[in-house]
């Protein structure tokens, strides 16, 4: 019930103030739920990719963040999972028809550069056969920057990716080779996407 409310006030927010723009909402799986992949740049992306997908995101935080009340709260009541030892909670709400989102890159690109990913994405992909769905968020390193206090009203864009179907025969062990080939080709299709513009 929180999420639906808070995406609601979210999603009026980002259109009236950063103009959201979004594309390739057809490139949304319909008979499976998945695994949102994005960049980082600003506090504002999980509020930007919420907005833009008309599903229920289960986000994994920094478990950092759980230290703060408001932010501890807020996490608390939209269902998001602190990071470290998360996997297997986000790999059984991938099993029972839930979707989770996470940042590969694991903390914000102050540059606004894309960073290494991290393998979280991959491991959850293969691990449940759920596909990962890349999306590229521009202008909220520019709407939010590191430090700012305030938000700058300033457009907002984010671009949905093809999915991406991680697949493997059958088996309980995951190598690093399947790992690293894995989010290579996440992380390939959000550079290509932030490229396009």
């Amino acid at each position: 019930m929180w999420y639906w409310a808070f995406r609601t006030a979210i999603v009026i927010i980002f259109r009236t103030f950063f103009r959201l723009r979004v594309e390739g909402k057809s490139n949304l799986p319909e008979k499976t739920n998945f695994i949102v992949a994005a960049n980082h740049a600003s506090f504002l992306d999980p509020f930007a990719v919420g907005a833009s997908i008309p599903k229920k995101i289960y986000w994994l935080a920094l478990r950092d963040f759980y230290k703060i009340f408001w932010a501890s709260w807020f996490m608390r009541v939209t269902d998001a999972l602190p990071t470290g030892g998360s996997s297997r909670k986000a790999a059984y709400l991938l099993t029972n028809s839930k979707n989770v989102g996470l940042f590969p890159e694991g903390v914000r690109a102050h540059d606004g550069r894309l960073r290494e990913f991290k393998k979280g994405a991959a491991f959850l992909a293969l691990k449940t056969g759920r596909p990962i769905v890349p999306c590229a968020i521009f202008g909220t390193e520019r709407a939010l920057p590191r430090k700012a206090k305030f938000p700058k009203f300033v457009p907002i864009k984010v671009k949905i990716g093809k999915p991406i179907y991680l697949l493997k025969e059958f088996d309980d062990r995951i190598d690093d080779l399947c790992l690293h080939e894995g989010i290579f080709k996440v992380r390939n299709a959000i550079k290509a996407m932030l490229d396009a513009g």
